[in-house]
């Protein structure tokens, strides 16, 4: 298959770096949210390396996809509704892996579509924690999100895994923070009553090839900015801040937790280079012209959004403690934000030229 030079890297780099590669030994795997950003990259991944890993089936699916024939006729594409639609009427073949991956990430969709948002993760993980059981899978990876912490206090940053979290029920990002966090009760009970082999990942602010640049969210509307010779608007003043994972190095984590032998919480991230959203901008648009070499006019403004509550219960810093992932299953980010930067613009130059 014709695939990004980028990505191409990337997928030896997770290849190189996940240790486990039997879990997928003579398996059926299934991917939910295949035209997602982390369902992207996963899916890129198991595609790529599926004989080495010997997957026997992979199912890929999403609510919509372009259609794509495989040569491999063990890669299956199908359209899948995680709310309307059943799993047993989409695959004809015994199931022993699912990466639960299709929810609505970005802030700026979960706002416009609060329902959908709380049923794509509610309804879509109580069917296939229900299937898990009935058909006695062998693993499911259920991806949360570091939005169940909402906004730390000072004392909890970098955050645990054990911090209860600061959220409001009832705020315009409610419906996903909330959402993620009774998915999490969900398949605590399921994993307690039913023995359902579900591992839970929380990832905290991934960026790198793959992000479409309407994603929504910080890298991909700098990046669009960028590429379009327009100026970066922030819209708040540039202080809240973050630490950023590059993908590849999310990936493997997320493979990690997957291989883990039991049912387990963990937070994937970066925890180092905790940036505001101001030097970020600047790191993004410097990395673009000098490495580029490319004369941009793109300047950094300030302008409060059209959206209302664009910034309403929006986390002034977020930062994960990984010890857990470091101390449990060796995971350790390599690619810092620069590089990370690097590799993002040179995938999207890669694909508008």
């Amino acid at each position: 298959m014709t695939i990004n030079p980028q990505i191409k890297s990337d997928l030896n780099y997770i290849h190189k770096n996940f240790d486990k590669k039997k879990i997928f030994k003579n398996k059926n795997v299934l991917i939910t949210g295949y035209n997602g950003f982390i369902g992207y990259e996963l899916s890129k991944y198991l595609i790529y390396f599926k004989k080495k890993l010997k997957i026997n089936f992979l199912y890929l699916t999403d609510i919509k996809f372009k259609k794509k024939r495989f040569e491999d006729k063990k890669i299956i594409l199908k359209k899948f509704d995680v709310i309307q639609e059943n799993l047993e009427n989409i695959v004809n073949k015994k199931i022993h892996i699912i990466i639960h991956a299709a929810s609505i990430a970005s802030p700026k969709l979960y706002r416009k579509n609060p329902i959908q948002t709380i049923e794509s993760n509610v309804v879509g993980l109580t069917k296939l924690l229900k299937y898990s059981y009935k058909k006695k899978i062998d693993r499911l990876l259920y991806f949360s999100s570091s939005e169940i912490y909402g906004s730390p206090d000072k004392k909890n940053i970098p955050t645990k895994e054990d911090y209860n979290g600061n959220v409001s029920t009832t705020g315009p990002r409610a419906c996903y923070d909330e959402s993620k966090r009774f998915c999490e009760t969900l398949c605590s009970i399921y994993n307690t009553n039913y023995g359902s082999p579900v591992r839970v990942v929380r990832p905290f602010n991934n960026y790198g090839p793959g992000m479409k640049l309407e994603d929504g969210r910080l890298p991909a509307d700098i990046a669009k900015n960028i590429l379009k010779n327009r100026d970066i608007i922030i819209h708040s003043d540039g202080t809240p801040t973050r630490t950023f994972c590059y993908i590849a190095d999310a990936i493997v984590g997320y493979l990690k937790v997957l291989s883990f032998n039991k049912f387990e919480i963990f937070n994937v991230g970066n925890d180092k280079g905790e940036i505001n959203v101001k030097n970020f901008s600047k790191i993004f648009l410097d990395i673009y012209k000098k490495k580029f070499n490319i004369k941009n006019k793109s300047k950094i403004k300030f302008k409060k959004s059209s959206e209302k509550n664009y910034l309403k219960d929006n986390p002034y810093r977020r930062c994960p403690n990984i010890y857990k992932a470091k101390k449990l299953l060796n995971f350790k980010p390599k690619i810092n934000l620069r590089e990370g930067l690097h590799n993002y613009l040179n995938f999207l130059k890669y694909n508008n030229e």
